[in-house]
């Protein structure tokens, strides 16, 4: 795994630095953006529509019942067929928080795979801001011919046959929905290249680092030594942080570092550097955040909209500013690779963080694989 991992530089990096990528989209963007047009919240509907699977009690036949057990047989669930026509569905209305706005924050891989993923949240009532990492490797429950049903093959499945990026971000949204239950707002996408030049640009990020971290490949030129402590990074040693998985196999202090401590590497950049883009200084780094900006994000976000969230971030809280957690697994398969959700832990961390609505996301309104 880690071999694959390294064969493919400045991947998997700027991505789980995405949330970064908002706050510069944010200040940058949006002070170029108000010079020109007036400024105003985003519109999402107020009321949406959610379709989910009925779950109705058992059907009791006394001729069936078994008399010593006294069990009844199981009705078929629909959460089993999830597009079986025989199943009964129920529309409701949900409504939306006020000023509570979600975002699907990803990155390409070299081959059009959407490598990093991240769902965010920005609650403009309470000042807070939630970031949750979805591992690339969780099983989705769809069917594909390519029998990839990793959230990391949807972008390029909704991009195949002429789906082209719009088919590929619907597809993605729909994917991600059967995690979470529900849709994002917007998406933003970065390029990898942007890391580096971010970080360098805001003077570095301070982190924490657990213990020596060395790889080196020299068939790609990659070194990797970061010594243990409390250190501030430039660019090219942030993207040996987030990228940094394993030791050489032989290495005296060899031992394995999951994806999931690496997305934890990563939430920890992310919050440095949101550190350091919300510092008074940032108003002289305009200039070049906006050069990196328009060079390496796509989104559907409006230069008014990226203009109005500027206006909110004095209305942040300190003690809030950022919350970063990663999807709950309960379990891993290794055949194939796959990481099961764990549907209870997810409900909770859900209604807790980036759940759009004022009702709670129920388990029917996810489609995760057990």
């Amino acid at each position: 795994m880690s071999k694959f991992f390294y064969n493919r530089p400045f991947r998997k990096l700027v991505i789980s630095f995405s949330l970064t990528i908002i706050v510069t989209l944010v200040v940058a963007g949006g002070a170029y953006a108000a010079l020109r047009m007036s400024v105003r919240p985003p519109e999402v509907e107020e009321f949406v529509e959610i379709t989910r699977p009925i779950h109705r009690p058992p059907i009791v036949d006394e001729q069936v019942r078994d008399s010593e057990s006294n069990t009844v047989p199981a009705q078929e669930d629909c959460d089993e067929a999830p597009y079986e026509p025989a199943c009964e569905y129920e529309t409701i209305i949900f409504q939306r928080r006020p000023n509570f706005y979600t975002f699907l924050i990803y990155g390409l891989d070299d081959g059009g795979n959407a490598d990093s993923i991240m769902v965010a949240a920005f609650d403009g009532e309470t000042g807070s801001a939630y970031v949750i990492s979805l591992p690339r490797d969780t099983r989705i429950d769809v069917q594909r011919s390519t029998g990839r049903s990793k959230l990391v093959a949807s972008y390029a499945a909704g991009r195949a046959n002429g789906g082209g990026h719009e088919g590929g971000i619907d597809k993605f949204k729909t994917e991600v929905s059967t995690l979470i239950g529900f849709r994002p707002d917007f998406y933003i996408g970065i390029r990898e290249r942007a890391f580096v030049r971010l970080i360098d640009a805001i003077g570095g990020v301070e982190v924490s680092i657990p213990f020596r971290m060395v790889y080196n490949d020299p068939y790609q030129n990659l070194h990797i030594d970061l010594a243990p402590g409390r250190r501030t990074l430039n660019g090219q040693q942030a993207l040996h942080f987030a990228r940094f998985r394993q030791f050489n196999e032989g290495c005296p202090h060899f031992r394995n570092f999951t994806d999931f401590g690496r997305m934890e590497n990563q939430q920890q950049i992310i919050a440095a550097a949101v550190q350091e883009l919300l510092s008074p200084r940032t108003i002289t780094l305009v200039p070049e955040l906006v050069r990196i900006y328009r060079e390496n994000v796509n989104t559907n976000l409006a230069p008014f909209e990226i203009a109005w969230f500027v206006e909110q971030l004095p209305n942040l809280r300190a003690d809030t500013l950022l919350s970063t957690y990663t999807l709950p697994i309960a379990r891993t398969v290794r055949q194939g690779w796959y990481e099961i959700p764990d549907q209870d832990e997810v409900l909770e961390l859900i209604n807790r963080t980036i759940n759009p609505f004022k009702q709670e996301i129920t388990p029917e309104m996810l489609r995760i694989v057990q």
